[in-house]
């Protein structure tokens, strides 16, 4: 829903329409106050406003783009805030975007390499300043209404995730990851640390897309496109479009290496080379094969790629069914029969953790490289892979899950042996094939409050297996940061028990269950979720 509507006064600016909506906030056209010009002015929006980790990362977007001075950079005019939103007034670009201009296929590649070398001068800026985007892809670049390509203004937008390549704040000590997944780099997928090369990888997926019409992973769900990113080798764009010549392949190949090391040395650089072998035929570089550091393609039949471990039923609406948690019988929930694996810390560094990160997803199994795993007492998850190519790698078997982590900083830990809200521990909740939730998590705090976080793939997901629920009290309440929740109260064998429903996107794919035993419904929702950081 948009805050704001045509006609309204928004301080000192009168809105004309709106121009587009993020996960933070809407864009709107508006008539400046004083100057006759049309601005862009971006509204957080309220339901993050009394989040500071929201506030803050808004507020550093004009911090730091306001210090870049490019004709391919969105301009900075002003900021401020008005009735507790925070707002920021932006160079108006009248057009539309990459990703609207990608909506009847692919585009011809003159214009396909004008916008990626627009874009990569943009960003080249960015990192000489010290900055990086993270958020590189066709909707963050925004094009002029143009006559013809040499006319076409291209202008990157949206520096609300961009951080400072030396800083460290506690905006990024969360781990959390708000690039989109479609064009992040395997370092922001597995927990390795981002650099300019980062942004070049995802304006290489941008690129591949604007020639070819799609992304170079195209999986549907997150745990399969992190793990196309982190293991999967890099698809031949010749093979997409036939048309194009195979010394492309080489330069994307080099482009979205796994090791960044092995990308090139600036985004003008990669730009450059496409160009070069798209007219040529020829890669520009000494032995075309050096770019492609890719891994071999999977052996489904490899015994030693570990297997998931087994899986529970997901149960009936009405079914209960005790949490194995060591020594403690806990209530099931009504979606699936909960399993809190009592024993799964004790197995950190094992294969087992590996299974259970990737039972998440069957996809990342599907195109996964054989993995030796072997116990690494040095490593923060306790995991040692071996890549059966001259590459070796870490695989963060929490990565698939790391979308629904960014959604709640500060709740879930940031890996097997950290923890999260009131010292809360977690592992991986197991699954059966027709499970419809995508990744969950058991866990469990110092007091010995448990809960339980599935995330699905959409809302109606959600709203469906909700329907199916026996009618009981319900609460509409506000989180801690503001959120609408619907929380519904049930009776198990063993207690009350809590399953919350977030109202709004992008948290309402995610459920939550709590169990505390010997505590009422109402002490649950004051003790514990009410003081949750959701």
């Amino acid at each position: 829903m948009h805050e704001l509507r045509a006609g309204d006064i928004f301080a000192g600016y009168r809105i004309e329409r709106v121009l587009g909506a993020g996960g933070m906030g809407s864009v709107y056209a508006a008539r400046h106050p004083r100057l006759p010009r049309l601005v862009a002015v971006k509204v957080l929006h309220s339901s993050f406003s009394a989040d500071p980790v929201f506030r803050g990362r808004f507020e550093r977007e004009a911090d730091l783009a306001g210090r870049l001075d490019h004709p391919n950079i969105v301009a900075i005019h002003d900021r401020g805030s008005e009735d507790g939103r925070l707002w920021i007034a932006m160079q108006y670009v009248a057009g539309s975007d990459a990703e609207s201009a990608l909506r009847t296929g692919p585009l011809a590649p003159d214009l396909a390499l004008h916008i990626a070398r627009c874009t990569a001068d943009a960003l080249d800026c960015a990192h000489a300043a010290g900055l990086l985007h993270r958020d590189v892809k066709p909707a963050n670049i925004l094009l002029s209404e143009r006559a013809n390509v040499s006319d076409q203004r291209v202008l990157l937008t949206d520096f609300g995730i961009a951080k400072a390549i030396d800083e460290s704040t506690a905006l990024t000590e969360t781990g959390t990851l708000v690039a989109t997944l479609r064009y992040a780099a395997p370092e922001q997928l597995d927990g390795r640390t981002a650099g300019p090369r980062s942004d070049q990888y995802s304006l290489a997926c941008t690129l591949f897309h604007l020639l070819a019409g799609q992304p170079p992973y195209t999986a549907t769900n997150a745990g399969a496109l992190i793990g196309a990113h982190v293991m999967q080798p890099v698809p031949r764009i010749s093979a997409v479009m036939p048309g194009l010549p195979s010394a492309v392949d080489a330069v994307f190949a080099r482009a979205l290496a796994k090791d960044p090391g092995h990308r090139f040395t600036s985004c003008a650089e990669m730009v450059a080379a496409t160009t070069t072998a798209l007219a040529t035929g020829v890669a520009p570089f000494a032995d075309a094969r050096a770019g492609s550091f890719t891994r071999p393609a999977p052996d489904p039949t490899d015994r030693a790629f570990p297997s998931p471990g087994p899986y529970l039923d997901h149960g009936d609406a009405a079914g209960e069914q005790p949490w194995a948690t060591a020594g403690v019988a806990h209530p099931a929930g009504p979606e699936n029969r909960q399993h809190f694996d009592g024993t799964a810390r004790a197995h950190r560094g094992t294969a087992r953790w590996l299974a259970a990160g990737v039972a998440g997803s069957a996809a990342i199994a599907a195109v996964a490289t054989a993995l030796v795993v072997s116990r690494d007492s040095g490593g923060a998850d306790g995991i040692a892979t071996t890549i059966t190519s001259a590459t070796t790698t870490r695989v963060d078997p929490w990565a698939a899950a790391r979308p629904t982590m960014a959604l709640f900083p500060g709740l879930l830990p940031e890996n097997p042996e950290s923890v999260g809200y009131r010292a809360m521990r977690c592992s991986f909740a197991t699954k059966s094939p027709d499970a419809v939730w995508d990744t969950g998590f058991d866990c469990t705090d110092r007091e010995g409050a448990q809960m339980q976080m599935l995330a699905h793939p959409d809302a109606d997901t959600v709203g469906r297996f909700v329907a199916t629920l026996p009618t009981g009290p319900t609460q509409q309440l506000r989180s801690r940061y503001g959120r609408p929740l619907t929380v519904h109260s049930f009776n198990g064998s063993t207690g009350p028990w809590l399953l919350v429903r977030f109202d709004a996107a992008p948290y309402s794919t995610v459920l939550l269950q709590v169990y505390w035993k010997g505590h009422t419904h109402q002490e649950m929702i004051d003790q514990w979720l009410s003081t949750a950081p959701l």
